[in-house]
């Protein structure tokens, strides 16, 4: 269909040039036999020389004028014709006007010469006979003229389509370019990179993974600035280029990290590489007429010894390279050097964290927190939890902290929080319509530019009443104090509530606290587990009890689970209180029953 379509194309574009040449060549053979006089010869060839000039030539003012010239040698020698050969060349001349020329008046004109003239030939010829061709005149006219015009804009359109192909073609390679390469380096980016080693793995081979970190590179930016910095990549994204050399592929992976895949065959080739890669960065780079020196830290994992998907492999890499760096940096580590069971846990740990969430893996359960002199709910803590279908159930304290390196803390929290206020929204219609939820807030998810927005958003979707939201954040949170208040200020301005969770083991000073607009302070567990028996941790909680109500904040209590600490706690002012005393963490539907029955701690 495609070769059909093409040559129709093709046809199109150079039917009227074939029309042209042959009504111009049978033209000017017509006139050379037709005429009899040395005169009719002479203007016969003079209209065939202006007539070729005319098809050859470019501009179209000098091909207007060359065809005037042309049709007045042809009508001088037309009175030497009888009439039916008259006739015989008259539809020619139409075809060809029509045709070379793209105004349709040369042919209207020309047509009306032939109306005029064929009179002359009255009374020796039929007037039926005349006046039929004079009919044909004018029907072939308008034909011809329609004809040419469809040809002529059949042939712009393939050539404007022609045209908008290139520009296309040349466009998709520009998105794919964009879609595969770093933009600032050139050099393949993550996705190119992942595909290639997905081709190269399909090979079953051996292949080393080498992840390079630039050293010192943040020392470069605040020197050089942000423009310096980018001209170091650049310098030395060429530089690793021209060292690994055709055998190996390279890729911008993130800021200045770079990944190379290693096809060998030996080890000790991946022993000389890295050597080769470190070695090469002896010299300094030349960068605003000055020299800056700096090293690499390679983190190496070869497949299939170490692992055999490309994010295992990556990650086995990149955990090598950490290595590299907290042992000193410029030098290079392999992954099984330094594999070991908690090791290898932890990767697999982080590989796996990445799509529990898709998985469903991940779950809230819910503390309730209490009014302490009534032992009422007032509202619950949303707490995550990650069931892994390997290892089972996976300590919050190891795996928030893998989703905090990697980034999708951010994904996983936005999740929680709708999860949370959809779910505690359902128990505000089911009767308490006062219930509150606290949900933890990640120092990640606090900076992510959005979070704001994303908090209203989901708001609205659930139904939630922003007043009826605590979101706990950290003392450390608070150390970049105004971008910190930008950022609670919007929240207030959406009524959310805000609680400084485990307040009394960061760093925060009342200057700062009384500056805050905060909500609650939540007593760390650590003073309350030793509220009884340690007379320090003692002081220190009525401190903080006196200083929230000095600062008319709300002080709520954790880890309360035994009755001496509750009693002391009453007495110091404490009015809201969580803990295995009241309630260990439930799952949603258990929770659902004990809001159900309405049962007092």
């Amino acid at each position: 269909m495609k070769y059909r379509q093409r040559w129709i194309k093709r046809l199109i574009h150079h039917a009227p040039n074939a029309v042209i040449i042959l009504s111009a060549l049978s033209l000017s053979l017509n006139m050379m036999d037709s005429v009899t006089s040395s005169r009719g010869h002479v203007f016969a060839l003079l209209f065939a020389g202006f007539i070729f000039t005319s098809i050859v030539i470019k501009p179209l003012r000098m091909k207007y004028v060359l065809a005037a010239a042309a049709f007045i040698a042809f009508f001088n020698a037309i009175p030497e014709l009888s009439f039916d050969k008259l006739v015989s060349v008259m539809y020619l001349t139409l075809v060809l006007l029509a045709f070379l020329l793209p105004s349709p008046i040369p042919t209207i004109l020309a047509a009306a010469f032939y109306l005029m003239y064929m009179h002359a030939y009255l009374p020796a010829e039929p007037i039926e006979l005349v006046n039929s061709m004079m009919i044909g005149v004018i029907i072939n006219t308008i034909l011809y003229s329609l004809l040419a015009f469809y040809f002529r804009n059949m042939k712009k359109e393939n050539e404007l389509n022609a045209k908008l192909n290139v520009q296309l073609n040349e466009a998709l390679g520009e998105l794919e370019h964009m879609a595969y390469y770093d933009m600032l380096t050139a050099l393949p980016n993550r996705a190119l990179l992942k595909e290639r080693m997905i081709a190269e793995l399909s090979k079953e081979t051996p292949l080393a993974v080498l992840f390079l970190d630039l050293d010192y590179f943040k020392n470069v930016n605040d020197m050089t600035g942000h423009n310096g910095g980018d001209q170091m990549l650049k310098d030395v994204a060429n530089q690793l280029s021209s060292v690994v050399g055709g055998d190996c592929f390279i890729s911008r992976y993130a800021g200045d990290e770079f990944i190379v895949v290693f096809p060998y065959e030996r080890h000790e080739e991946v022993d000389a590489l890295a050597q080769k890669l470190i070695h090469s960065f002896r010299t300094p780079f030349q960068l605003n007429q000055k020299q800056i020196y700096t090293t690499l830290s390679i983190g190496i994992s070869q497949y299939p010894k170490d692992a055999c998907e490309v994010e295992s492999l990556i990650l086995c890499a990149d955990k090598a390279m950490y290595e590299v760096k907290r042992s000193g940096k410029n030098g290079y580590r392999f992954f099984s050097a330094i594999q070991s069971e908690q090791l290898l846990r932890q990767v697999k740990l982080e590989n796996d964290l990445r799509s529990a969430l898709s998985r469903q893996e991940l779950s809230l359960y819910y503390q309730p927190i209490v009014e302490m002199h009534t032992g009422t709910i007032r509202g619950v803590e949303a707490l995550l939890r990650w069931t892994h279908p390997e290892f089972g159930p996976i300590a919050p304290s190891v795996f928030v902290p893998l989703a905090e390196q990697t980034g999708i803390i951010i994904e996983i929290g936005e999740w929680v929080l709708e999860e949370a206020c959809r779910q505690v929204r359902s128990w505000q219609l089911a009767g308490n319509p006062e219930l509150t939820v606290a949900v933890n807030i990640s120092i990640r998810q606090f900076n992510n530019a959005g979070f704001t927005t994303t908090v209203n958003r989901i708001l609205k979707e659930t139904g939630f009443d922003a007043a009826l939201l605590e979101l706990e954040v950290t003392e450390s949170m608070m150390q970049n104090l105004n971008e910190s208040m930008s950022i609670l200020d919007e929240l207030k301005r959406l009524g959310v509530k805000i609680s400084i969770d485990d307040f009394g083991t960061g760093y925060s000073s009342l200057s700062v606290l009384r500056h805050l607009p905060v909500d609650y302070l939540k007593i760390d567990r650590s003073f309350t587990q030793e509220l009884t028996t340690d007379t320090a941790a003692e002081s220190i909680i009525k401190l903080i009890i006196d200083i929230g109500h000095t600062l008319n904040l709300e002080i709520i209590c954790e880890g309360i689970e035994k009755e001496e600490e509750l009693e002391l706690l009453q007495q110091y002012g404490c009015r809201i209180g969580q803990g295995y005393y009241f309630y260990r963490p439930v799952s949603s539907e258990e929770m659902g029953l004990l809001l159900h029955r309405g049962t007092p701690a």
